[in-house]
């Protein structure tokens, strides 16, 4: 069973790849002339971001910032 330091480290490192994706998902719609697909690509964004203010704040209960609700 994984210890909650290891969670939060697996937390962190996926956190990373999802702040890249977000990233090259912002500059795709920012280059798409399509205004159908830009909008899609950012609800994807917006996806993402939500994602990684949860993930983040998971992060910060789990390392002992704050705690849960």
């Amino acid at each position: 069973m994984k210890t909650t330091a290891e969670i939060a480290d697996e937390y962190e490192r996926n956190l990373v790849l999802l702040r890249q994706r977000r990233a090259e998902l912002k500059a795709q719609a920012q280059a798409e002339p399509s205004a159908k697909l830009r909008l899609r690509l950012w609800r994807r964004v917006g996806l993402l971001d939500g994602m990684i203010t949860s993930s983040s704040e998971a992060v910060d209960i789990m390392r002992g910032g704050r705690r849960g609700k």
